[in-house]
């Protein structure tokens, strides 16, 4: 279990380290999704790093809401239909929530009973 979460959380960094660097590689730094993808992709890579170095539950629930927010934030801040700022967004926070999800899944799952 230790390794797959350790797996899942080094991936979520590693989604929020490329949404953090994109608004300079797909070229939309000066809009408002360049500074959305700044700032919640350092907060998915600070968290998620975190995680890794000393697991707590609160920060799965973080990335969670990160990765949810990430992937509202095209229609909530209004960007360009079928841009690359909307497929970056989604595609980074739609795996940060379903990993997110998963591991608060798996942390909450009940053991198998032992038949005696």
């Amino acid at each position: 279990m230790e390794s797959w979460r350790i797996q899942t959380n080094l991936l979520n960094a590693m989604f929020g380290a490329l949404l953090f660097v994109s608004p300079w590689l797909l070229g939309f730094a000066g809009e408002t999704a360049g500074w959305n993808a700044w700032i919640a992709g350092a907060v998915l890579v600070a968290i998620s790093l975190t995680a890794v170095v000393r697991f707590s539950e609160w920060e799965q629930w973080i990335d969670l809401g990160v990765g949810a927010w990430i992937l509202a934030a095209p229609w909530t801040l209004h960007f360009a239909a079928g841009s690359s700022q909307v497929k970056m967004h989604v595609l980074a926070g739609g795996v940060a929530t379903i990993l997110s999800a998963l591991e608060l899944v798996e942390e909450h799952r009940a053991p198998p009973q032992l038949r005696t």
